[in-house]
């Protein structure tokens, strides 16, 4: 767990240490890209002025769960990778632009819950799985084949 004093908001306020220097944040449900721009200006805000609670984190994944994404380490590679556009969905805390670089002062914030766009997520089916696995056996249809 991480020490309670990491900033916890309102909405954002269950989070899990996933790696040092790595947090997943439990985040409201995506809404749309306007209407998150000036949600996540509000909590970049807010963390900017708590800046030293801040101290030795990096990256701040947003999520839809904080417990999944913290479960190891395919989970967080997966979601935080998957679930994110490099050109809508990175922030900062402390932003800026400087000579046409982007920077930050803080953690760089990636905004990886789930987008209307996003196909749903692939959950096995053990009937499937089962009937896959008969035919790769001995006697099935599929046996040496790979």
């Amino acid at each position: 767990e991480y020490p309670s004093t990491f900033p916890s908001v309102r909405d954002f306020s269950h989070f899990k240490l996933v790696l040092p220097g790595v947090v997943a944040v439990e985040s409201p449900r995506f809404d749309g890209y306007s209407e998150e721009q000036a949600r996540l200006k509000a909590y970049t805000t807010i963390l900017e002025e708590n800046i030293d609670l801040l101290k030795g984190v990096g990256l701040i994944v947003l999520c839809d769960d904080a417990d999944f994404v913290a479960a190891n380490i395919n989970n967080f590679v997966w979601t935080t990778f998957t679930r994110s556009n490099p050109s809508h969905d990175i922030y900062g805390v402390g932003s800026f632009t400087e000579y046409k670089h982007w920077g930050c002062r803080g953690p760089i914030i990636i905004d990886a819950r789930k987008k209307p766009h996003h196909a749903p997520e692939l959950i096995k089916d053990p009937k499937v799985e089962a009937r896959v696995d008969q035919m790769g056996s001995k006697a099935g249809s599929l046996y040496g084949i790979i």
